[in-house]
């Protein structure tokens, strides 16, 4: 049985086109496909994975692959707030965000399937439009909500219900530096302004909780789940089985085995919160720009000087790994419902 807010549930999806972004989206759409949620729209941000036009041209790739061309995609901000991208970063995504493996016949441009509006302009029409009823799923640098505020002021963030973000870190652990994790790492100011100037409810899942220590389910996604999913044909998935095989394996010999689809472990954090969080915590969170080996590193008020700093955000400690295999097969329509 599905255990949800019965309340309807309308969202945005604000990503950067990795195969864990792609994950996310499939989750939403079999969630709305069960007529839990509306997808209002998918939106782009290019400071992370890959560039605006190859993750919007994923996000369509995983739309096609469901049916669902009808959902919009709206492009955004190309780079960082301060316009400094670093060229050397090498790319887990590869270069076009999908593990640079697929052999495509030749695509469109990608200006005749995204839409012609901003992606700023996009969620705050739709938002005021809806106010206080749209969540906004952050899966990528938050450059995007950063310039929203800029653009907008504070009544940007007015019409917001709330806002999950995957990003930061809270026990300074990191993935894109030794200190800090990729998505805040991949835009500091816009992650620090949108922590400073957000006044609807903020919900974090951070790096630490994505990692082996908490959530480990080993390589049950190539292999049971991925052999299993062969015999219940999937588009999407088999997409994503093949991007995942020349991310993956290729690591493998290092010894790294985690599945860690962190993007989509939000989604299914919001989704099926009493199902899914098995413990948080509220903080008062701001994000580091000056240090020289902790710039983009979330930083947290463990003095607890609640008057000097109030509690601005919920971070997920741990979720139940078990339960997020239920939530994939159900994706695949390996199961009908999750209990």
């Amino acid at each position: 049985m599905f255990n949800v807010n019965q309340s309807k549930k309308f969202v945005i999806l604000d990503c950067d086109g990795g195969s864990d972004d792609a994950w996310a989206l499939l989750l939403l759409l079999r969630a709305e496909q069960c007529e839990l949620l509306q997808l209002l729209a998918v939106t782009i941000t290019g400071c992370g994975n890959t560039t605006c036009e190859n993750a919007a041209r994923n996000m369509r790739r995983m739309l096609i692959a469901c049916s669902r061309e009808d959902v919009p995609i709206y492009l955004g901000a190309v780079e960082p707030l301060a316009g400094y991208v670093d060229v050397s970063r090498k790319y887990f995504h590869g270069l076009d965000g999908f593990g640079d493996c697929l052999n495509d016949e030749k695509w469109a441009p990608v200006s005749s399937y995204v839409q012609p509006q901003h992606a700023v302009l996009a969620i705050h029409k739709l938002c005021q439009d809806r106010p206080q009823q749209i969540t906004i799923l952050a899966v990528g640098p938050l450059t995007n909500l950063a310039l929203g505020f800029t653009m907008y002021g504070e009544n940007f963030g007015k019409s917001i219900k709330d806002i999950y973000i995957m990003g930061g870190n809270y026990q300074g652990v990191g993935n894109s530096s030794r200190s800090a994790e990729f998505n805040f790492h991949s835009d500091p100011e816009a992650a620090h302004a949108v922590l400073l100037k957000t006044r609807c409810p903020i919900t974090i899942l951070p790096w630490e909780t994505c990692t082996k220590e908490h959530f480990n389910i080993s390589i049950w996604r190539l292999d049971n789940f991925g052999k299993c999913a062969l015999t219940n044909k999937h588009d999407a998935i088999d997409i994503l089985t093949q991007v995942e095989n020349a991310q993956w394996l290729p690591l493998q010999q290092y010894g790294y085995t985690n599945w860690n689809p962190c993007d989509a472990l939000l989604v299914a954090g919001w989704l099926f919160e009493n199902q899914f969080i098995k413990k948080s915590s509220t903080w008062h969170a701001t994000v580091d720009l000056t240090g020289t080996h902790t710039r983009g590193q979330m930083v947290l008020d463990h003095l607890k000087e609640c008057e000097k700093f109030p509690e601005n955000v919920r971070i997920i400690e741990l979720v139940d790994d078990n339960f997020f295999k239920h939530i994939v097969e159900w994706v695949a329509g390996l199961r009908n419902a999750l209990d």
